[in-house]
């Protein structure tokens, strides 16, 4: 669904404002927030040498003989079932309710089973003795989501309840950050000690149907019982810069250690410019162009390999991202002052009343970590096999939690086989995130102003299961 005359935008009178989308995707979350950094399977990490490290440690890259190059595809198929509690459905006002018939139109079940593609690409050189440079594409914040419509005629006199009960936070969307890296690095005579660097150019990009009301409530009909949900779509983008830096530490021939610091997408807050198309009422739809300010989080990464005997070797992950620094989406006007999307230390606008401020989505996250423990066996020297265990922190506090940006605390198994023929190499990892499942109450009091936004208490349930494939040639 990309186009406001679509089966959402049938409805009888719509009555929705142009600050009424707020930039919110459903993710296919396997790391923190909805982070995707699983390419290059248990060889991702901030120690690893093949060409991962790119984006990894770029200190790695100095590791790697002669040309090499390496494609891999993630292919993910994710589960949501979320159950909206009917106690989170607004109350009526002067503006508006949801009748008592309506009650099953606006909360219940809502389900999702997608799936999800996503690439890495990679190329390593060793143009002189001791440096190593590669360039990568990869997504490692990312996903996309189309919730399971609805039975039209189970809810004749509320038409948007054909989008679910999920609709308040997204009907359809997609959220990616592209990264197109360059890194270089360099060890010593002796390889025990490695520096490297990256920068990379980062494409990002929201794109979101929703509903929406023009108070930012979840009312169905206005006071004369005419229809008043609204649909929004939302479709910007940003190119910003990010760099990386990282160092290697080879203790002894059969070990190292790895540390790597990556900077937030354009080092601070973004700001992603397009535009926000809406249908008002029965009229034809209308676009104005508007920017969504937000910030990402930076990481710092660690990592370590040991071969700990003649054919297995351990390794270990720990990562850790400041997902405290996503506080909102601050939706604005182009021409908007400084300062017009300052929030306090909970992301909600100081100013909520704010003429310049469409919108202000707060999300208030958590800072994540992850840890991750593996080994390797190898049977032949043509013949890896590897399984490890990660367990990734949550992000979302129960109060910003919607369907839009899941998270929960999770385990992650995962095992895969490499093999070598020759100068080819031939990857494949099998993973199963395991969420732990969440309920959130309905709230005591909703924001004020630009603020406010539905309340999505519920039941949360997610699955799941992806695939690593790769081929590599060493040259």
């Amino acid at each position: 669904m990309r186009s406001v005359t679509g089966l959402s935008f049938t409805l009888g009178a719509l009555g929705l404002v142009l600050a009424s989308a707020l930039p919110a995707v459903t993710s296919s979350a396997h790391a923190g927030g909805f982070t995707t950094t699983r390419f290059g399977g248990e060889g991702g990490h901030a120690a690893t040498s093949d060409v991962s490290a790119i984006f990894y440690n770029p200190a790695g890259v100095s590791y790697g003989k002669g040309l090499r190059i390496y494609a891999e595809g993630l292919f993910v198929y994710r589960t949501v079932d979320y159950n909206r509690d009917p106690g989170a459905v607004d109350a009526a006002t002067t503006t508006g309710s949801t009748p008592a018939d309506g009650l099953a139109a606006n909360s219940g079940k809502a389900t999702l089973a997608n799936g999800v593609i996503s690439p890495f690409f990679g190329v390593t050189y060793s143009p002189i003795k001791n440096l190593g440079v590669g360039v990568s594409l990869t997504v490692p914040f990312g996903g996309q989501a189309s919730w399971d419509k609805q039975d039209a005629d189970s809810n004749p006199n509320y038409p948007g309840s054909v989008d679910s009960s999920a609709r308040w936070a997204s009907i359809e969307g997609a959220q990616r950050a592209l990264y197109y890296s360059l890194a270089v690095g360099w060890h010593t005579d002796d390889r025990k000690f490695a520096v490297g660097a990256s920068v990379s150019l980062i494409q990002s990009e929201i794109n979101l149907v929703r509903a929406r009301n023009l108070d930012n409530t979840d009312h169905l009909v206005n006071d004369d019982g005419t229809i008043k949900e609204g649909r929004a779509l939302l479709d910007v983008k940003s190119t910003d810069v990010g760099a990386a830096i990282g160092v290697m530490y080879q203790p002894t021939p059969c070990s190292r250690i790895g540390v790597s610091y990556h900077s937030q997408p354009g080092f601070g807050e973004q700001t992603l410019e397009g535009t926000l198309t809406t249908r008002l009422g029965t009229g034809a739809p209308g676009s104005i162009p508007i920017e969504v300010k937000q910030s990402l989080p930076d990481a710092i990464r660690v990592g370590g390999e040991w071969r700990a005997f003649e054919k297995a070797a351990l390794h270990f992950a720990f990562d850790y991202q400041r997902w405290s620094l996503f506080k909102a989406q601050c939706i604005v006007n182009p021409s908007s002052p400084d300062g017009a999307c300052d929030t306090n230390d909970d992301g909600q606008l100081l100013d909520p009343a704010n003429s310049a401020v469409n919108a202000n989505l707060v999300r208030n996250w958590k800072d994540t970590f992850g840890l991750r423990v593996g080994g390797s066996y190898y049977p032949s020297e043509n013949l890896e096999i590897n399984a490890g265990l990660l367990y990734d922190s949550n992000a979302v506090p129960d109060n910003t939690l919607d369907p839009a940006l899941i998270d929960m605390d999770k385990l992650i198994p995962q095992l895969g086989v490499k093999y070598t023929a020759g100068k080819v190499l031939i990857s494949a990892t099998l993973g199963d995130v395991i969420y732990f499942s969440r309920t959130t109450a309905p709230r005591t009091a909703a924001p004020a102003g630009k603020n406010r936004s539905p309340d999505m208490a519920g039941d949360y349930k997610q699955s799941v299961a992806y695939v690593l494939f790769g081929v590599g040639a060493n040259l």
